[in-house]
């Protein structure tokens, strides 16, 4: 009997701890599913965080790429205005307009001109640029007057003035080079001289003939002669201006052949050595259109007129 109890207490004991484990395996099952669960969920915000990122990442590239090309289109646009201004202070509107002509850039110039002190002859320029592609516009307006601001007195024909730069040019000695004056032909002596407008000579000059003869009254020169000496050689006519600088103590001379002539003005800052055996000639209506030449022409932007339009 007592072996048969054994038995039976060790079967129930068996039995026992086989239903207490049942429990046990059920937990775990829901809580791996829980688990699993969860990790559906993080994947899932991952997923879904890693969208949005991606689709930010898109987006700001985007944008970058709108706001650089839109600074590239300012920049261009900005540029172009200025080159348009440049060409405006030699060229026509039509002229300037063909050369400085770029695709996806319209420009419109309206023009008036005007007179200032002395009968200057002045022009207004207002430039408007935009691009064709996006809504942006410039517009500027600039002053196109010449650099011989005044014309010379009759007494400084015949006399020097030490503050002749200041009156011609609004510079003094120091201010005033060959930088001042576009397209201006600098050498240092009159030799085989190319063709131009303003010449800026530092040293000795000659001129011969040849040296002038795209010149008349209706296109003068500009010839400024610097610390040096200035003979016009037999047959040589001057049309325009000769203006004779001395930065040191030095005295130079000049020195007009026969035969040859000055017709418009020859001035100097200081007192000179002068052989005069040609004609000279004042000449205000010569000044004149040197004064109004384009090619001493400067352009200067107007201020507080620029203009962002968008």
């Amino acid at each position: 009997m007592r072996d048969k109890e054994r038995v039976k207490q060790k079967s129930i004991t068996s039995y026992t701890q086989t239903f207490t484990c049942k429990p046990y395996f059920s937990t775990g099952k829901q809580q791996g599913m829980a688990l699993l669960a969860i990790v559906a969920i993080l994947l899932s915000v991952v997923t879904f965080t890693t969208i949005i990122t991606s689709q930010s990442v898109q987006q700001y590239y985007a944008i970058q790429k709108i706001r650089q090309e839109t600074v590239s289109s300012r920049i261009q646009l900005k540029q172009h205005l200025k080159e348009v201004a440049t060409a405006l202070r030699t060229k026509s509107i039509s002229a300037a307009l063909n050369t400085t002509s770029q695709p996806f850039l319209s420009t419109t110039v309206n023009q008036e001109s005007l007179s200032g002190v002395g009968q200057q002859s002045l022009t207004h320029y207002e430039v408007s640029v935009s691009h064709n592609a996006e809504n942006i516009q410039y517009k500027a307006n600039f002053l196109r007057y010449p650099a011989l601001l005044r014309l010379p007195t009759a007494a400084q024909l015949f006399s020097w003035d030490n503050q002749l730069t200041h009156w011609l040019f609004n510079r003094s000695e120091a201010e005033l080079s060959a930088a001042f004056f576009p397209n201006s032909a600098t050498a240092s002596h009159c030799y085989n001289l190319v063709n131009a407008t303003v010449y800026w000579i530092n040293g000795d000059c000659v001129l011969s003939h040849s040296d002038l003869t795209h010149t008349s009254s209706s296109a003068p020169a500009l010839l400024i002669v610097v610390d040096g000496d200035l003979t016009i050689s037999a047959n040589t006519h001057f049309f325009g201006l000769i203006i004779m600088l001395s930065t040191t103590t030095a005295t130079h001379e000049l020195h007009l052949t026969y035969s040859s002539s000055i017709k418009g003005a020859f001035v100097s800052n200081t007192q000179l050595q002068q052989q005069i055996y040609g004609l000279l000639t004042p000449s205000a209506q010569v000044l004149s259109n040197l004064q109004a030449s384009t090619h001493i022409a400067k352009i200067i932007p107007v201020p507080g007129t620029w203009y962002d339009i968008n």
